[in-house]
């Protein structure tokens, strides 16, 4: 038996495993011992993770639509296709007339990969990829208040040496991210860490917590009632005289403008509004300022509403305030959802060159057009085509061929039948994956790609940690790496774009992205990694940031106003709906619900508070309705501790998608999706 190891496919924690492999097949996996994030732990989904690469689902041959049927076709018989299509709607339109979305769970290279392709063969800006409806409002927000928009600690930090408070916001991290919570922070709980959970759930987190018999400071807020509670809290901090004052004079700006702004948010104001007791919004903001370090950890609970910059600038002013910034087992720490998202968003942004080098860096744009040997389709303006908005661009007409790498949008993004009308638009839709999604049902033509175990590269952490992903076995059928089928295609279209391998593109890759400049694949081979920045090679990496300034000088305090959601609870639908990711399953479930793990959780289902249960007369398991202004769904209720007048779904069944139910708000500023937060109705059925 042969042995490889790799990096898990699913979350942004990035555990260490090992496939094993014999006679060329995948028969099984285990954790690797010495890996420094999961220590030779794994959650169950990462146990099983090798279960779905050989599964009889995966897509073989590449498929191309000939009487409203997908057939199968030879690679070359596709190729031609859709460098036919492309030029056809580009000379018939325009260069912008076509978009493309990258994968997250894609290596590092093959999203660099992706946006040269975009940029120098397709001549457009138009790129995005999932961290636009997952965490962008964490990129925008924290690179303009502090300089980085990444997660400024390392995870190890919530132990060694450990915080003396964790505050978790909008995150179940015990459920997304198993394995930061059981070997990072219950161990520092144990230790005496202090604990406060922000989150309408009595999640996971809070319930181990209780078991361990520690002590948890829960504030069960209503969704999107975020900026309200932080303004609050920094509120009670500073009228306390617990901010730092020293560290908000030598590194902090626009401290006036920022306290005039929260002189309104008393506790007691906001308390109607947060559903909070300002008792507890004192006791939090008083235990998360009494002590350093004290550090904030937080998910998709808090990005994903139409104010979701504002929330991100909100509570990067807590950690400012308290002087938590730039210091060990502090900071600001987002919790990313995918394996390669922190990757992705290094690599493909519309707002930025690789690397967030920006588009009014004159040098930095004339350094890729010496190395990509074009001129680049410079924006000119800030205006960016953000994924959020191909929907209704597509819709309308403006926009008419989509390639779409790896990402089953008619599933993952809010309001689903408006996503589903706009595919259904498109003149040319193109999917690029490893299973016949969702998305696939609309394509023109899809393209069958090699799995997380059939190919090299690397993948970027929650943590910036830059890990090496090795090829176990040989592609299923005739499925190929994203970055192959990119390099063939951009040949065809007559841009030579050829590559040796995977090391050969990373080589590219740290030559023009100066955070990725020291990383080498022998040195990344020889300590597990490294964390960027990484200028040079004798660098060791960054372990956190901003440790003596902020990247952009010194940070922003912001004056942050409250910005209702986009849809309230009224008389005729008396609920927020907000929902997440549950234990076993992994965003759209092509994968998870392939493996034991997944088969677990096998339908949908929503959380509904016990005194709103008892007043409809809704028992545990009944099959209920759940309907929005956009649509309904019969699934089985689970009674649970929530805030009363919430209920909460998990996203990932495509034969029951949550997002059928869910707004398309968009943040104006990050273009993400109110997905948290919308009114709905709950009734038995």
């Amino acid at each position: 038996m042969r042995e490889v190891k790799t990096i898990c496919p699913y979350c942004g924690v990035g555990c260490g495993l090992i496939l094993q492999v014999e006679n060329g097949n995948l028969t099984g996996l285990k954790p690797e011992k010495d890996h420094p994030v999961s220590k030779g732990t794994l959650c169950p989904k990462g146990a099983t993770a090798h279960e779905f690469v050989q599964h009889p689902d995966r897509l073989k041959k590449p498929l191309l639509r000939k009487n409203e049927k997908l057939v199968e076709v030879s690679w070359d018989e596709a190729y031609s296709f859709v460098v036919s299509e492309f030029r056809r709607l580009q000379s018939q339109f325009s260069k912008d007339s076509v978009a493309v979305i990258s994968s997250t769970r894609a290596t590092v290279e093959e999203n660099y990969l992706t946006q040269k392709f975009t940029r120098a063969v397709l001549g457009t800006n138009n790129i995005d990829q999932c961290q636009r409806i997952c965490h962008s409002a964490t990129v925008t927000g924290l690179s303009a208040v502090m300089g980085t928009g990444a997660m400024s600690n390392s995870i190890a930090e919530f132990l060694t040496p450990g915080p003396k408070v964790l505050m978790i916001i909008g995150s179940n991290t015990a459920g997304s991210h198993p394995i930061v919570w059981s070997v990072w922070m219950k161990p520092a709980l144990r230790n005496g860490t202090k604990l406060i959970v922000i989150d309408p759930r009595r999640t996971e987190v809070v319930k181990e917590a209780e078991r361990m018999g520690l002590p948890v400071l829960h504030l069960a807020l209503k969704p999107g009632s975020e900026v309200p509670l932080f303004n609050a809290m920094a509120h009670h901090i500073v009228s306390q005289g617990l901010h730092d004052k020293k560290f908000i004079s030598e590194r902090c700006e626009n401290f006036d403008q920022f306290n005039q702004t929260i002189s309104k948010y008393t506790p007691e104001n906001v308390e109607k509004v947060t559903g909070v007791p300002a008792t507890k919004i004192r006791e939090a903001a008083e235990l998360y300022a009494s002590a350093k370090p004290a550090s904030i950890a937080y998910g998709i609970g808090v990005t994903e509403h139409r104010n979701g910059v504002g929330n991100v600038k909100a509570l990067a002013n807590l950690a400012m305030i308290t002087g938590n910034m730039g210091i060990e087992s502090g900071g600001l720490n987002a919790l990313r959802g995918q394996n390669d998202v922190q990757g992705a968003t290094d690599m493909v942004r519309p707002e930025t060159l690789p690397g967030y080098q920006k588009w009014s860096d004159t040098e930095a744009i004339k350094k890729f057009e010496q190395a990509w040997r074009t001129p680049l389709p410079i924006p000119t303006s800030e205006n960016y085509f953000f994924m959020s908005q191909f929907w209704d661009a597509a819709t309308q007409g403006r926009l008419k061929g989509l390639y779409c790498m790896g990402e089953d949008v008619a599933l993952s993004e809010g309001n689903s039948a408006k996503v589903e009308k706009a595919l259904q638009r498109l003149e040319l839709l193109i999917v690029q994956d490893i299973f016949l999604t969702k998305t696939a049902q609309w394509a023109h033509v899809v393209l069958p790609a090699a799995s997380f175990a059939e190919k090299d590269g690397t993948f970027v952490n929650s943590e910036r940690r830059v890990q090496r992903v090795r090829k176990a076995i040989e592609p299923v059928g005739e499925s190929k790496p994203d970055w192959v089928i990119l390099c063939e295609l951009s040949q065809r279209m007559g841009y030579p774009m050829y590559y040796a391998s995977a090391e050969e593109i990373f080589e590219e890759i740290r030559k023009l992205v100066p955070i990725y400049g020291g990383m080498t694949y022998q040195r990344l081979e020889e300590s597990h990694g490294l964390q960027w920045p990484c200028p040079d090679e004798k660098h060791p990496g960054t372990k956190y940031l901003h440790k003596d300034k902020f990247s952009r000088g010194r940070g922003q305090l912001s004056a942050v106003d409250y910005i209702a959601p986009a849809e309230e609870p009224d008389e005729n639908y008396p609920f927020i709906l907000t929902s997440g990711r549950s234990f076993m399953q992994y965003n759209a479930g092509s994968m998870t619900r392939r493996t034991k793990a997944g088969k677990a959780e096998p339908e949908n289902y929503v959380q509904v508070n016990t005194s709103d249960a008892a007043r409809l007369g809704i028992k545990e398991g009944e099959l209920v309705k759940v309907a929005t202004r956009r649509g309904e769904l019969a699934v089985k209720a689970k009674i649970t501790d929530i805030a009363e007048g919430v209920l909460w779904m998990p996203m990932h069944y495509s034969e029951s998608s949550t997002n059928i139910l869910t707004i398309d708000a968009v943040d104006p500023i990050s273009g993400i999706t109110e997905v948290k937060a919308c009114a709905a109705t709950l009734q038995r059925i």
